[in-house]
């Protein structure tokens, strides 16, 4: 809990500057030319995933290894500059080819002035990628929370105080702030930076890394394959829309990115105390109740979010968003399914779930999205991310046997996406702040009757808790009462 406080505040400052940007860029740009920057989005974000080659998972199972400092100042000096050169010959390498890489983007000839920047933001996601990991691994709060912050701050002003945001002018933003932010980190890093090569240490951490920067692309191509099917069936104002919403669904990202930040370090901790499994069971139960109705919530009040950060051309995004947000719960979820494979160091096991889930949204895609479009998409991926974890709960069960309460967690999980569902398709009232209190008052109640069902033991112990406290506060005041007389 103390961790991801501390994680939770960081990446939370960071979302909320991201969406308080959201409005600004929504506002400036049309529909087709959201969509479009959606498109670069995606692709140095695939790109700059790619690059960091699985590294940042290598140093963080590595640097348990050895308290050693001049140890670790290998570890990172190895893997920082292969990093830079890398991901600086890919972006330079694609520089002599834009036509293609904008036609492989699928964006309009008449945006390719934003490549170039496009191109070069990849080289500093890899680095701050790189960064945010090693801060968080050490342990570095103020330097993790500088770098996480710093990248949506320095995009935030600029836009701010912007008298007209163009298209190409959010791209030179991203870049500059991106940059800034490489070389704030590289100062506070410096300590462990030194010109030192060992192509045995730099082979040992690839092998390593390698499979982990499969579950990348295989991850982040699972979860971006939707728009690859959409871009031929949508229109280009409803694909803007679509792309909208699945903003909206980063949301969610406030709790589940803190979760995952903080969830390593301490499994890795304490996997084998001897009450860690039935701990974890217990933990997974706790967090599936809170995160799928966190989820609900943002479904109940999503029509008031529409109208503040996109306005009335973005009206309709709530509707695909209970399919998004539920999505991404099971992503979040690998953690606890992937306990076993992490505990026997077995990272191609990974691979193989992130293979069988994009498996099957791509099949999905091509049976579902070109009839229900972007239900479709969504129902693909909700039923793919699911499948990812029912493997890795398999395959991590033959390392790390832990029961957890699959009916408890399944049955919270389907609960409330069917009250989502049902929340975006009803309205109990014309108007919409009366709907949204209605639908929040029947969330709390069902939150609370979910909680005494699932939770009847710990409600009884919190309740005995609170009475003894009572009792022994009367018994104290009774006491004082009785020596003053």
């Amino acid at each position: 809990m103390k961790d991801s406080l501390v994680y939770g505040i960081g990446f939370g400052v960071s979302r909320f500057l991201q969406i308080i940007v959201l409005p600004l860029i929504a506002h400036a740009l049309n529909l087709a030319e959201y969509g479009y920057y959606s498109n670069f989005v995606i692709f140095y974000s695939i790109a700059g995933g790619v690059f960091v080659l699985g590294l940042d998972s290598s140093v963080a199972r590595f640097m348990f290894d050895s308290e050693d400092r001049d140890y670790h100042r290998k570890l990172f000096s190895v893997s920082f500059f292969c990093l830079l050169l890398a991901s600086v010959l890919f972006a330079g390498a694609c520089s002599f080819y834009p036509d293609t890489v904008i036609r492989i983007i699928n964006i309009p000839q008449s945006y390719a002035a934003s490549l170039p920047y496009v191109l070069f933001i990849i080289p500093c996601i890899v680095l701050n990628n790189f960064f945010m990991a090693w801060f968080k691994w050490k342990r570095q709060k103020l330097k993790f929370l500088t770098n996480i912050i710093g990248t949506v701050l320095f995009l935030l002003l600029p836009l701010v105080f912007a008298k007209r945001i163009s298209f190409i002018y959010i791209f030179q933003t991203i870049f500059i702030g991106q940059l800034i932010v490489v070389i704030v980190s590289t100062v506070l890093a410096r300590d462990y930076i030194r010109f030192f090569f060992d192509s045995h240490l730099l082979g040992v951490l690839l092998k390593y890394g390698f499979p982990w920067m499969l579950v990348y692309v295989f991850g982040l191509s699972r979860a971006y394959i939707d728009r690859f099917f959409l871009t031929h069936y949508l229109n280009d104002d409803s694909y803007g829309v679509y792309n909208f919403s699945i903003r909206l669904a980063t949301f969610l990202a406030l709790i589940t990115t803190a979760f995952d930040m903080s969830f390593g370090p301490l499994a890795f901790s304490i996997w084998k105390k001897e009450n860690a499994p039935v701990f974890f069971a217990k933990l997974q139960t706790v967090y599936t109740f809170f995160i799928s109705a966190f989820a609900c919530f943002i479904v109940v009040l999503s029509p008031f979010i529409v109208q503040i950060l996109g306005g009335d051309k973005f009206n309709g995004a709530e509707k695909i968003l209970p399919f998004l947000l539920f999505s991404a719960i099971p992503l979040s979820l690998i953690n606890f399914s992937n306990l076993g494979i992490n505990y026997a160091k077995k990272s191609f096991l990974s691979t193989i779930t992130l293979v069988i889930g994009f498996s099957i949204v791509l099949l999905l895609n091509l049976l579902l999205t070109p009839s229900y479009l972007q239900y479709g998409a969504g129902s693909a991926s909700l039923i793919g991310h699911l499948f990812i974890i029912i493997s890795g709960y398999y395959f991590s069960k033959r390392f790390y046997k832990i029961d957890f309460h699959f009916a408890k967690d399944g049955s919270s999980f389907l609960v409330f996406l069917g009250l989502s569902l049902l929340f975006v398709k009803f309205s109990i009232n014309e108007n919409l702040y009366l709907d949204i209190i209605l639908k929040a008052i029947i969330l709390v109640v069902i939150m609370l009757l979910i909680a005494s069902l699932i939770f009847p033991t710990e409600i009884r112990k919190s309740f005995s808790f609170l009475s003894n406290i009572r009792r022994t506060k009367f018994r104290i005041e009774g006491s004082v009462i009785s020596e003053k007389l």
